[in-house]
């Protein structure tokens, strides 16, 4: 709105800086608006200065909440008087943009990668997308799987034919070479149907989503004590986040 009637034509036909230029130029002394004001072709116009909005007066302004705008900030957003400030949750650094997060690479020896299921194995990958190794599995195949970093240990769900020998399991891997104390934990509960898992990384608890049945369900790291969360106006679930510092 600046750009109206500033003396330089942006408009290829000059409709920015026409008649109604000269015709309504004296009404902005008399318009009241607090910040600035500009010429339209249908009168005067108040409008504010960046980070700022005008008032259901239509002259004053008010500050605006850039953090009301989805995606203004990637992570936590803060407002301030005529701006806003972004910042990262821990474990993330700010990016040069002062908007977007980074995760640190701790330790910074150890590079990321990507570890992706199928139904023959387990693989680990660069983010570049060369493969780094194959982790041999005995699993038919695997539907859900979950990685706790600071143990190095992956869990995945071993599907078989019955629901009675489809078993959870878990194994470490060190350096992300092979797996090593790969071990069964009996679950009381049948995971034959569940297309998702999570793993709490601060108490060990498992999550699990059943499709089939339409329940999310938790069991502690031993899985001999399971509790239904969630299984009513649940249709269909395919997928679970969990945010272990909100409890």
């Amino acid at each position: 709105m600046s750009k109206l009637c500033n003396g330089v034509p942006d408009c290829t036909d000059g409709w920015d800086e026409g008649p109604h230029c000269r015709e309504f130029a004296t009404n902005c002394t008399l318009s009241g608006c607090q910040d600035n004001c500009s010429v339209t072709p249908l009168g005067t116009a108040c409008y504010c200065k960046s980070g700022y909005e005008i008032g259901l007066d239509g002259k004053t302004c008010k500050d605006f909440d850039e953090c009301s705008v989805y995606g203004t900030c990637s992570q936590s957003c803060t407002n301030t008087e005529g701006s806003y400030t972004c910042s990262c949750v821990e474990g993330y650094l700010p990016q040069p943009d002062n908007r977007s997060c980074k995760a640190k690479n701790d330790p910074v020896e150890r590079n990321s990668v990507l570890l992706i299921a199928s139904s023959q194995n387990i693989q680990a990958t660069s983010l570049s997308g060369t493969t780094i190794s194959l982790l041999s599995t005995t699993t038919k195949q695997t539907t859900a799987m979950d990685f706790l970093y600071a143990q190095e240990q992956v869990c995945w769900i071993h599907v078989s034919d019955s629901p009675a020998s489809t078993h959870l399991k878990c194994a470490k891997i060190p350096n992300l070479k092979s797996f090593t104390d790969e071990r069964v934990i009996n679950i009381s509960l049948s995971l034959h149907h569940v297309e998702q898992m999570a793993i709490d990384w601060l108490t060990g608890n498992f999550y699990f989503v059943d499709d089939v049945d339409d329940r999310i369900f938790v069991c502690d790291k031993d899985g001999q004590t399971c509790v239904t969360l969630l299984d009513q106006e649940l249709y269909n679930p395919k997928g679970i986040a969990l945010d272990p510092t909100m409890g």
